[in-house]
């Protein structure tokens, strides 16, 4: 595979600087699976794709770490990454868009569910107006984590609890601060859930869970409201999120 794109290539894709973005998938050439969705510009896909070094913000770095550790299985293996450029000339807008739709449809990246937009994803008609009319929780004092579920995924593990336990790429010293998780569907809180004890994974995936049961405390009280929106916006987009302090 090309590690990078030439000086003519970069020119004709980045134009007037505007729709410089595109929208890759990259494929384990083990299996021909797709396992990662991002979006990027210049370079940005070869940087993934050879596990190069690159700037990664907070609140992507549990998500890139898992991907890290699937790129280097290949490679170690003396194979190389499969990058596939989905759909370019797009403004960054744009490309947060395609990203997420992307995201919805292969259900097992190591980007997990979630992309820029995800709460405006697939949705029946009926549970978007009851969301819409929804009113948004107050902060309460407790810290937790926020886990951000689709319907899809509920449905296939059978139920919430199954669903939102399993499994996270998060930093387990960290989760075990917090003693309440809050599972939601398509921006609605549905179920919160008191920790008794937060583990990896058995799977050596380098992910992890928690045990623990419904509560019926004042935590409860968030069940049925609204996330705020400053849980939906850009840079809050993963699907395991701490409780944010503004």
């Amino acid at each position: 595979m090309i590690k990078s794109f030439s000086k003519k290539a970069l020119q004709t894709m980045e134009g007037n600087g505007k729709c410089k973005y595109y929208v890759y998938r990259l494929i384990d050439p083990r299996n021909y699976e797709t396992f990662y969705v991002g979006k990027g510009c210049g370079n940005r896909v070869f940087q993934h794709a050879n596990n190069e070094k690159f700037k990664v913000k907070k609140s992507e770095e549990d998500d890139v770490s898992l991907k890290k550790q699937q790129i280097q299985e290949i490679l170690s293996e003396g194979k190389e990454v499969v990058a596939i450029i989905h759909r370019w000339n797009l403004t960054e807008d744009e490309a947060f868009e395609v990203e997420a739709a992307l995201i919805d449809c292969y259900p097992a990246l190591t980007n997990e569910q979630a992309g820029h937009g995800s709460d405006y994803g697939v949705i029946s008609a009926e549970d978007l107006n009851t969301n819409l009319g929804a009113e948004e929780y107050v902060e309460p004092d407790e810290d937790y984590v926020l886990i951000k579920n689709t319907a899809q995924m509920v449905n296939d593990r059978g139920s919430l609890y199954d669903a939102v336990r399993s499994a996270w790429k998060a930093n387990l010293s960290r989760a075990k601060k917090y003693k309440y998780v809050l599972c939601v569907v398509n921006g609605i809180v549905r179920e919160v859930y008191k920790v008794s004890k937060w583990m990896e994974c058995n799977d050596r995936s380098g992910r992890i869970e928690f045990v623990g049961e419904s509560t019926n405390d004042h935590m409860s009280e968030l069940k049925g409201k609204l996330i705020p929106q400053k849980y939906k916006k850009r840079g809050a987009a993963a699907p395991f999120l701490y409780k944010k302090s503004n």
